[in-house]
């Protein structure tokens, strides 16, 4: 009863669109566990006859309202009924609406490219498709996670895919991760072609403002030409 505030110790929000049941379920079990009260979702036999028993119903059918969303609210809450039936019907909604998750997910996950978001965010977005496919008792081989970022990275990173595919023995996908991240800072540490070009057009011209214009050169040349071929006339009349 002294807990006002459940979001504080049950972060997770129970939702039919998401997979984390099993999130979701761990948190509120060990919620539970800690005041004693994980037999009125878990027992059948613990019937709130008595005025205190009732009350601690109550409270744990408010936990459990508090940290599922308003569809499923909406769904489960009846009145008169027990905190084991609310959390029986949470499980059975889920457990229907496995299958089509699980094959959602699934298509999601073998689908999803890199584009154009960094490794760190391409790794954590795979990585938290396969744990909820794994908490749909869908479990992802880690040889398919990494065969997974792979497939879906940028062409950018194209050498190195091929380069860790022939790697012996299988990388995993934690050494993947970081082979990746290192190769994405030396990437960006790298002058870019553009920029080369750019450098280069530049210091060539730089060196062609030194030098005099062919034009005036040749204007030059030929003037001198003239003067020392008239001065030789002079001499010889």
């Amino acid at each position: 009863m002294a807990v006002q505030n459940i979001r504080a110790l049950v972060p997770v929000t129970l939702d039919l669109s998401s997979s984390n049941l099993n999130k979701w379920r761990g948190q509120f079990l060990t919620t539970l566990g800690k005041y004693s009260l994980t037999a009125h979702v878990l027992s059948d036999d613990s019937q709130p006859d008595s005025p205190n028993l009732c009350r601690m119903d109550c409270i744990v059918r408010e936990w459990l309202y508090g940290t599922i969303s308003h569809d499923l609210c909406e769904i489960v809450m009846e009145s008169g009924v027990t905190a084991r039936a609310v959390w029986t019907a949470l499980e059975g909604r889920f457990i229907d609406n496995k299958e089509t998750l699980s094959l959602h997910l699934d298509a999601e996950f073998r689908a999803f490219v890199q584009g154009d978001i960094n490794i760190s965010d391409y790794y954590h977005r795979l990585k938290s498709m396969a744990d909820a496919l794994d908490d749909l008792s869908e479990p992802v081989l880690d040889r398919i996670l990494v065969l997974a970022i792979l497939h879906g990275l940028n062409e950018k990173f194209a050498y190195m895919a091929a380069l860790l595919k022939r790697q012996h023995p299988f990388p995993t996908f934690l050494e993947v991760r970081s082979d990746l991240l290192l190769d994405e800072l030396e990437m960006a540490s790298r002058p870019s072609p553009l920029s080369t070009v750019l450098v280069a057009t530049a210091s060539s011209g730089a060196k062609d403002s030194a030098l005099p214009s062919g034009g005036q050169g040749a204007t030059t040349t030929s003037r001198s030409s003239a003067s020392s071929s008239g001065g030789s006339s002079s001499a010889n009349c």
